[in-house]
């Protein structure tokens, strides 16, 4: 149809139309890339979205179970610290099973159910198909740290005592937490690398944060790379609300763990 408009004017007038109908597809067809070039710069923006999500989605997860591994090393570490020391203990006083050895072996299979108690609790979070209502234990806090201690009594034979000063207040349940796993961790420490000695565990309470200290007077730091997971975890706690977590010999003798926790649980980029 264009060449029979062509074909009954001028020259001139020809070409001039020949001039704007090239121009017109010229604009057709830059319009048509610019629409294909903002839908897949759009697409790869969506693209990158929905990978940066991603990545975010994966690193919460790996840090998700790197707390639940934590909780996991604790926990199991303890308890079964606990059985090792009780079942020596038992072995070696109680020739013949008297009524002692009978009370010894009684605490370890106590300290055995608590331990299948405290892993169900922690792998139930992993549990996708658990209840929505299901009951869970709550988590230990500072409140139950002579519990703690009296149980470090009876399984090492040694003395512990807890120290408190300043203004006792109840902290975030996140700090209570993080400060009772430093002190069980550190009191699993305490009877694997100096088994009987006695330990101190100090709570004071400031105004911007909780300093616990926890110090046996046995021989010192254990050698290098001896403390495996225990002092790593007990940092990264530390670190995961906002504290600071020192640890080396103690003056005149023993070892030392010093963390400084803030009152409030602070978010960590």
């Amino acid at each position: 149809m264009p060449y029979v408009v062509i074909a009954l004017v001028s020259r001139e007038e020809a070409t001039r139309i020949a001039a704007v109908l090239v121009a017109t597809l010229a604009s057709a067809a830059a319009a048509t890339g610019v629409t294909r070039h903002v839908r897949r710069t759009a697409l790869a923006h969506s693209a990158t979205e929905q990978a940066f999500a991603d990545t975010l989605l994966a690193h919460a997860a790996r840090g998700e179970r790197a707390r639940i591994a934590r909780e996991l090393h604790d926990v199991v570490a303890h308890h079964i610290s606990m059985i090792a020391v009780q079942a020596e203990h038992a072995r070696l006083t109680t020739a013949g099973l008297p009524p002692e050895g009978a009370t010894r072996f009684l605490a370890i299979g106590d300290t055995a159910r608590t331990a299948l108690t405290e892993m169900r609790r922690l792998l139930g979070v992993l549990r996708e198909d658990a209840e929505t209502g299901a009951q869970r234990s709550p988590q230990p806090g500072l409140g139950q740290l002579l519990e703690l201690l009296d149980e470090a009594r009876e399984a090492a034979g040694s003395r512990a005592r807890l120290i408190v000063s300043g203004p006792v207040a109840a902290l975030d349940p996140g700090i209570e937490v993080t400060a009772y796993r430093i002190v069980q961790e550190a009191l699993t420490n305490a009877r694997r690398h100096a088994p009987g000695a006695a330990v101190d565990v100090e709570l004071h309470y400031g105004e911007q944060e909780l300093a616990v200290r926890i110090r046996d007077n046995g021989p010192g730091p254990p050698p290098s790379g001896t403390l495996g997971h225990g002092l790593l975890g007990m940092r990264e706690r530390a670190t995961t609300v906002g504290g600071t977590l020192r640890t080396g010999p103690a003056p005149g003798g023993g070892f030392l763990i010093e963390a400084r926790l803030p009152v409030r649980a602070e978010a960590v980029v």
